[in-house]
Order: C-alpha cells, then structure tokens, then sequence
C-alpha cells in the first residue's frame, strides 16, 4: 500500500511541532541559511519521501526557494512566489512541459508568504491566467496579466498584525457568492470578501479562543456530494496555530461552524481533483528541496473528480490527504497519500497534467530506434 523512496522515517511531524513551534516560524521567517543551520542543529529524521496505495513521487523541478504555487492551464505554465526571503518577493514561471524557469515579475512589500491565484477563465474584465496576488504582509491585491503588467485591484485591506504575516487570495470559481475574490489575513485573523470591483462585501475576524486565528488556506466549495455538509461553503484553515478549522458562509462571512481537523492541524494548502477526464498529476511545492510530482493518483482508493485533497505542514516535511464524504456512513474518510519528512517545508500544491513527451523527444526516439534496427541488420 505505499511506496518508500530514500529511509521511512519514524515518528510524524506532528508532537515536533508542538514543541518546536517557535523555533519552526523563526526559520522560516528567516529563510534557507537559518533553514539549513535548523538542519544541523536539530535531531532531525532522515529525509524520505512516503506514497501509499501506488502512488509515485519524484523530485521534478529545484527552483530557488520555492513557495507557493498556482497553476495556468491554457499557458500550460505554473505560476511560483521564489527565493523567499527576498524583499520584494519575486515571482517566476515554469513551463509544464520543458521545466524551463522564467523571471514573472517582482511582487510589492517584504519577502512574507503570499498565496496567489491564477484565473482559469475571463472575469470582470481580467483576462484568463490574470494571477491575483496579495501584497506580502497584507493589505493590497494586485492583478497581474499573462504578459506581467500589474494593476491595482483592492487597498485598505486588513495587513500586519502579530505572528506570520501571511496573506491568501483565492477565487470562487463555482459561483456560490457571484464569483467574487476571498482574501485572508494571518496577522490579524480576517476574511475578506471582494466583489470584481475590489470593494469589501463583508469582513469577518477569525479566533480561535482567545486569540485570533492565523487564516491561510482557503477553498470556496460548490454544490458536490462527495463535499457533504461543506457544500457551498467557505473553508479557512489556519497554520501553525492549532487543529481548528472554520466553515463559512460565503456570501455573508457568518461563521457556521469551528471544528477540529482529524487529520491534525497545521493545513497548508486545499485543492480539488479536476472533474475533466486525463492523467493528473499533484505538484507539491516543498521549499528547502524543489517541486515532487505525485502521479499514479487513479490507484488511490475510491477516488473521484471532485474529491477535496489537504496538505499539512510540518516541521522539516508535511503531508497530503485525500478526502471525501461517505453518504452511507455520514462521516468524512481521509486517506494519507504522501508523508514527506526531513525534506523541508511543505508549502501547497496543484493539480496539473503529466506533461507528454515531446515532438523533439519522440523523434530523437524514433531516430534511436531506426539506428537500432540498421545496426541489427
């Protein structure tokens, strides 16, 4: 049922990170040399890289100090925040299919964690692969076209605040509250609603018990069975606080429910199975290593289009879970895909195709195999 590339580790991520939680968000915050300084001075597992139920994981691409990520389907190019640590942030590109690393454009504000969106289709005026970036440490969205012009989209916006200055930018793509932008603040613990003119529809602050939330994942759901009693809403996950998650209602910011993550806290990053037919892959961005490909999704048990896939965060490592809602049990089932450890931090992830062969390397192949067949004769 799993597949182990390198040493399976002992022990989870999860009891380091309560203990090391202060430590965890320093290195991060101070990027690779006090990374790879925390590597020396730590008793730190092995590095491995865990798949289950078939799974295959390799190593894809090592661009610098990679973070977050989204992907453009019709560019067929993925769309990264890189060299964290850098103020202002930078942000490339990296074709699916030749893996060839491009300079995008040069962000706004400190070198904090800024989760982006790629549009998948035209909306209000913005053209499709138009990426949706927050300002690093909040406050401000920007829209970036394909070419790399920017645009103010949204100011005033909750920024700053205590803890990780992180800020999240994500779209309703199924139109549950008129395909409007999401924004997250983790300083401070809001949620912003945004209509495609950038003016604020609600404004909700998030705590978990006495202190504000960290918001950083974000996901608007639409109507899918497989979703059970999320349907239709907003998820916010929040990282390096605690296992508390929170279901939203879209349209009015109304927080219907606080719940508890079975699979543990620290969530990173929230993704769908695309619903259209062809062979999916999920690209894990792992900062402090590079990007692994997880391809051979269709061995995972009962997977359908649609189903809801997690990552966690954890010191030195992370994981992704694949989930779904059983309507004959009522109850949600998660199943652990990959458990990456001593690799680095794990920071999101998409789905995008396994790139096909190209021409090039078919004829290259073709050529190889005539030369074989004159040799033989």
């Amino acid at each position: 049922m799993r597949n182990t590339h390198h040493v399976r580790c002992s022990g989870k991520g999860s009891p380091l990170r309560g203990r090391l939680n202060t430590l965890y968000r320093t290195l991060r915050k101070s990027g690779p040399i006090a990374w790879s300084i925390g590597c020396l001075s730590l008793a730190i597992p092995a590095m491995a890289q865990t798949t289950y139920y078939g799974v295959n994981a390799t190593l894809w691409a090592q661009p610098s100090g990679n973070m977050k990520m989204d992907y453009d389907h019709v560019r067929q190019r993925f769309v990264l925040q890189y060299n964290y640590s850098t103020s202002p942030p930078q942000y490339g590109t990296i074709d699916l299919n030749t893996q060839n690393f491009s300079h995008f454009f040069t962000g706004w504000g400190s070198f904090q964690e800024t989760l982006l969106t790629v549009l998948p289709t035209n909306w209000a005026g913005y053209s499709q692969g138009t990426t949706f970036v927050p300002r690093a440490g909040g406050g401000e969205i920007y829209a970036v076209d394909p070419n790399g012009n920017a645009t103010l989209f949204a100011s005033g916006l909750p920024s700053g605040g205590s803890g990780d200055l992180y800020s999240t930018v994500r779209w309703d793509s199924f139109g549950v509250a008129n395909h409007d932008m999401f924004y997250a603040n983790a300083g401070t613990g809001d949620v912003v609603r945004l209509d495609s003119n950038g003016n604020v529809v609600w404004q909700t602050t998030l705590r978990d018990g006495q202190q504000p939330a960290a918001p950083e994942p974000m996901i608007v759901l639409g109507s899918n069975p497989r979703w059970g009693p999320f349907q239709n809403k907003l998820l916010v996950g929040q990282n390096s606080v605690s296992a508390t998650f929170f279901v939203l209602d879209p349209a009015t910011g109304q927080v219907e429910e606080s719940l508890q993550s079975s699979i543990g806290g620290s969530l990173e990053s929230f993704r769908i199975f695309p619903f259209t037919g062809g062979d999916w892959a999920l690209y894990v961005s792992v900062f402090g290593s590079g990007i692994y490909q997880l391809t051979n999704l269709s061995n995972i048990p009962n997977l359908q289009p649609g189903d809801l896939f997690v990552a966690r965060e954890l010191v030195y490592g992370g994981e992704v879970w694949h989930v779904y809602w059983d309507s004959s049990t009522n109850s949600f089932v998660t199943q652990l895909i990959a458990d990456f450890q001593g690799l680095g931090f794990l920071e999101d992830m998409v789905f995008a195709p396994i790139p096909e062969p190209s021409s090039l390397l078919v004829l290259l192949g073709l050529a190889g195999m005539a030369g074989t067949l004159r040799r033989r004769r």
